[in-house]
Order: C-alpha cells, then structure tokens, then sequence
C-alpha cells in the first residue's frame, strides 16, 4: 500500500507497476470472535501524552517517517477508518447537510424513555428512547455560551462526515420537559461516581444547567446511536491485539494524521482518545471494527475560566513547557498570540474563535496527540485537499443545520471561511496542491491532465498562474521538454504527452512533472504508455524541490 520509497519526500528509484491504484483496504474482513471492551481512563490518557510520552520521545531514536496507509495517488483507500468522500468525489448541498443521517429524528411528541444519566462533561444530558426504539445521546447547551455548544454538535460531524470520517447522526430538537418518562432501571451517578436509581432529582440537576427557552422548551442535540456494538475508544497511537485487521499503527495512519489539519480548522481542541469510538460491526458470519470519531461539541471557541487560561486553549496544550520555560526565561515578557484576543461580535457564543489569530502551524491540542506530533507535510497537505472541497455553499449548508439566528450563522460561516484560507495558503505552498490526474485527448492528441485545487478553491488567480511540464521517458529515464500545458479559469491543467513506440505487450513507462512557475515543486505523475494513444496512470509523487527524479538522464 505504501508508495515506494515514500510519498511527498523524494523521489522513487523503482518504477510503479502497471496495475490500478489501491482505494479498498480489506480490513473490514468479517472475524468470528468479537473485541472485548477497552477502558480509557481520562485521567491516565492525559497524564501520560502532556507528562509520560513527552519525556519518552525526548531519548527515544524515532523517525516518524511517512504515513503507510498510502496508496499509489497519495491518497488513503476506503478502509474501517476513512472512506473516501468529498475528496475524491463531488457532493451537493443536501448531502453534506444530511451527513450521515439515514432515518428520520425522534418525535418531539414523545413519550421519551430516560434510560441513563449523562452527569460528566462540559454539558451534562441523559440517554433515552425514542417511541420508535431508537436510541440517543441527548444533550444541552448550558448557560454560559449560548447556543454553540449544540450548534458545534451539528456542524462538525457534518463537515467530518463530507471529508471521509465515521460520525454520528447528530440533529437539534426542541421540546418539552413533560415528555420524558424515567425507565424504571435507569441509572445515574452520585458524587462517589457509583451507579445508583435515576430520580427525578437526577433530571433537575441536568436541566438546571440546561439553557430553556421562553417559550419554556428546551433546545438539545440527540445523537443517534451507532451501528454495532461499543467496543470502548479507540487510541491514537499503537494498535489493537484483539482486532486481527488492525495491522497498521494508528500513529502512522495518515487519515489519523491529517485529522490534525481538520481539527485546525474547527477549533477541535478536544481531540482525545476518550472522544472515540470502536464498534464491532456484523458482517457475515462474525464481523469486523469500525473506528468512530465522537463529541466534537467543544470546536468553535468554548469559553473556560479564567479567561487568560481560555485565551491560551487552541495556542498552546494544557502544559505546555516549551511556552513555560520562555515565560520563565523572559521574566514573562515576551508576547503570545492569546495577549490580543478578546471576544468576538458574537460575544461569549463563540468567543474567542477567529480566522484574524488562526495561524495553521501554531494551533494545539488540548495535550498532544501521538498521531498529530507524527504528522508529515505530505499527511498535512493531503487533508488541505479535502478541506479545499468545502467551498462556502457546502460549509453553508452544514451550518444551516444548526439553526443559528442570522448574525450567528454570519459570523461563524465567516471564519470557517476565513480559516480556511489560511490553511489552504500555508499548505498549498510547499507541495504541489494538482491532484487527481487523468487522461483526455485534445483532437488525436493524449493529454495529462490535473485539477490546480489552490485555484478552484480561491487561494491561487488563475489568470496570475503559469505552468510548466517535463517528461521523463523510458527505463532510463530520458528527460524531454513538453509543449506549454494549457490552463482553464476553473482551474484544470493540461499538458500534451509525448507519445513512444509503446503496446500492451511492451509497454513504456514515463514520468511527467507538472508545476507552477517558477519555482513550486511539481506533481510528478507515473505513466506507461501502452498503446499507441493509450494511457495508464500509475502513481503520484510530491516531491518538496525541483530536482528530477531518481536516476533521469
């Protein structure tokens, strides 16, 4: 699965074989025994990724090296973790507002079966049964921030949903207190954390930090249950004994790498092991595990007290020693991206979350995590180019689905764009942003052509942009100049092939690098020529300079 010799650094000294590019990993094979259950205690994870692994990964020898789980575009294959969906792929407005919502929300008519307490998190809610059987996760807003506690819980699964992750089904309901009906063995828990009688004292304390209405109902976010059976989080690094597909080590993953981008982008601070789920899934006679992301109810700038402390969350980790041993060096004098902030127009609703401070490099993590510290230029640039897909009516649409008043949705679809910018600005400048190549023909004539995503996207002018190509022909690697490739205002690139002496049983194999001028490194693309105007694409490489590839003459 993994490209020869690295994808994005360097150049590969073997050619491609002539075969189509991995998009299906196969580790959703069905398996008989079904994983046990894993515990993930918060307060161990936290210790050991800000204080444990830190100080582990100071006197250890290891280089990251590139992600594995990359097939021969510089892509990830549809797998138990990731399937491929707004990247490769076009999606309309109601697709990404639906996300991955199949069935219809419960009934707000009730009567609702209160089944568990949820007392812990930043807002508390409880567990309960809808008339039709479905199961859901039901929470508030809270008093302190408005309404975006519930409004993060709609919109980003949505946007995660359309960039390939597996999520749940999140939507907001209003309702009325008097629907709920308390299961006779409902649970909650008391101040020891022991499990005891939900009462209705249970369900006091949840809606007196709940945010009511004036028309007396209540706004929350149900989550649907997922498909399977709850095996527990899922970690960040390592991998699973129990699960015999799990061959990869998540640190290493780039859909886990990339993520790192994507939370940038939302603000996702709150990226843990504890807000994951793993899910034993039947299919035939056993069955396999699915790999959830869970609660992102904390993006879009949540409020924590005191404020300076709530300036620092997304710019620096909860301990950040680096940033604590300059204060102590500096006397604390040296200015940091939090000094200035302040809140927004939107006052406490989103806070401090702005697109004016975002600096992609710069955000953090509420502690670090494994996959994130591991993440290459090549694993960050890959989710620049999913994200460089949600153009504003695609984020419009997820955002809709809040149901924000009209100043809220302004602000915020402002700076999702804003930030967005941004990131595609910083990664589309170290590696070449053409993607998915393929074949056409101009007359008699075969071209290569690629889509330029920093133009698409809005970051680059197409009228300001200048390509060039060269082709590298032969075992030998031959270098030979190409025609001036052509260039449309949406964005694609085309550059005419050479064409060789070449047929299905003697093929020719080729390299073109396709870049901007003057200087950008280019995308180097991996050809056979097996037919008189007949082309087979084979792979993609990045590579971060000019210098050709491995072995041309």
């Amino acid at each position: 699965m993994a490209l020869l010799g690295g994808t994005g650094c360097g150049s590969a000294a073997r050619p491609f074989p002539l075969r189509e590019p991995l998009w299906r990993d196969p580790d959703q094979r069905p398996f008989a025994e079904q994983p046990e259950e894993y515990y993930s205690p918060f307060a161990w994870d936290a210790a050991n990724h800000t204080v444990f692994r830190p100080v582990s990964r100071f006197f250890a020898v290891d280089p990251a090296g590139e992600a594995v789980n990359v097939n021969a575009l510089d892509e990830v294959p549809n797998s138990s973790w990731f399937q491929n969906r707004l990247g490769r792929f076009s999606m309309n407005a109601e697709e990404v507002a639906r996300g991955p919502c199949a069935s219809a929300p419960p009934d707000v008519k009730g009567p609702w079966v209160v089944t568990a307490a949820k007392p812990n998190g930043f807002n508390p809610g409880f567990f309960m049964k809808a008339p039709d059987g479905s199961r859901y996760l039901t929470k508030f807003d809270g008093t302190i921030e408005g309404t975006r506690p519930t409004a993060a819980d709609i919109i980003a699964p949505r946007l995660a949903h359309a960039a390939g992750y597996f999520v749940p089904c999140n939507r907001i309901v209003y309702f009325d207190r008097s629907i709920l009906r308390i299961d006779p063995k409902a649970k909650s828990e008391n101040e020891s954390g022991d499990k005891v009688p939900m009462t209705d004292r249970d369900l006091d304390t949840i809606f007196s930090k709940a945010l009511r209405l004036p028309d007396g109902r209540y706004r929350a976010s149900v989550s649907l249950f997922i498909e399977g059976k709850p095996l527990g989080p899922w970690s960040y690094e390592g991998r699973r004994g129990d699960d015999p597909n799990d061959v990869v080590n998540h640190e290493d993953r780039r859909e886990l790498r990339g993520l790192a981008v994507f939370a940038a982008w939302l603000g996702w601070t709150d990226t843990r092991e504890q807000n994951t789920m793993a899910a034993f899934v039947k299919s035939g006679p056993g069955g396999y595990v699915r790999h959830y992301l869970l609660d992102v109810g904390n993006c879009f700038g949540s409020i924590w007290d005191p404020p300076m402390l709530g300036r620092r969350i997304s710019h620096s980790y909860y301990l950040d020693v680096p940033y604590i041993l300059e204060d102590f060096a500096t006397l604390g004098t040296q200015r940091r991206p939090w000094d200035e902030l302040r809140f927004g127009p939107t006052g406490r609703v989103f806070g401090y979350f702005d697109a004016e401070h975002f600096d992609p490099d710069l955000f953090r993590t509420g502690y670090p995590n494994p996959a994130f510290i591991r993440r290459s230029e090549a694993d960050s640039a890959w989710m620049a180019r999913i994200i460089a897909r949600f153009d504003r009516p695609l984020v419009r649409s997820a955002v809709e689905q809040a149901d924000l008043t009209p100043p809220l949705k302004k602000r915020l679809l402002s700076v999702l764009m804003g930030r967005r910018t941004k990131l595609l600005a910083r990664y589309f400048s170290r590696l070449a942003p053409l993607s998915w190549p393929r074949i056409s023909t101009k007359g008699a004539r075969p071209r290569l052509c690629m889509e330029d995503l920093a133009v698409t996207s809005g970051v680059a002018n197409a009228a300001r942009r200048d390509y060039a190509a060269r082709a590298y022909v032969g075992s030998d690697l031959n270098a030979r100049g190409m025609p001036r490739p052509d260039s449309e205002p949406r964005g694609l690139v085309c550059a005419e092939l050479p064409q060789l002496s070449a047929s299905r049983q003697a093929p020719e194999y080729l390299i073109v690098d396709l870049a901007t001028r003057p200087t950008a490194p280019p995308a180097r693309v991996h050809l056979y020529q097996v037919g008189q105007s007949s082309y087979q694409i084979v792979g993609l490489e990045r590579p971060d300079s000019n210098a050709p590839p491995e072995g041309a003459t």
